[in-house]
């Protein structure tokens, strides 16, 4: 993990940056340094649906957005993470966020996240 923080550390510096990411250990230096969080906080139903769909369809190939040769693969582990989600993981990320000053922008679903990015191209095309 100290090379992930390492490897942050610069990007972290920049004035502007966007990190997609879902490491708790570092979540507390990005919330540091960030102005706005988008949490993605889609149902552990819909997570596990969409995780699954995503093995079915890529199954024994490496996904487009992922590394050369990481070919998607039954991962368990993975599976469990994510059903575990809300009692495992979801309060300490609760408790980071509500110590944190960035604005937290929460979407409990996909059509709410594509309402608001519509809604952003829109302010952004009228720039």
């Amino acid at each position: 993990m100290d090379d992930l923080r390492r490897a942050l550390a610069p990007i972290l510096a920049d004035e502007r940056w966007l990190i997609d990411e879902n490491y708790g250990s570092t979540l507390t230096l990005r919330l540091a340094r960030a102005d706005c969080v988008v949490y993605l906080d889609f149902s552990v139903k819909l997570c596990l649906w969409r995780a699954a769909r995503r093995l079915w369809h890529f199954r024994g190939r490496t996904r487009p957005d992922m590394a050369d040769d990481c070919p998607e693969r039954l991962d368990l582990a993975f599976f469990h993470f994510i059903a575990r989600w809300n009692q495992d993981v979801r309060p300490g990320v609760e408790l980071r966020l509500a110590q944190s000053t960035a604005q937290v922008l929460r979407f409990s679903g996909p059509r709410e996240l594509e309402n608001w990015l519509v809604q952003l191209e829109t302010r952004h095309a009228d720039v």
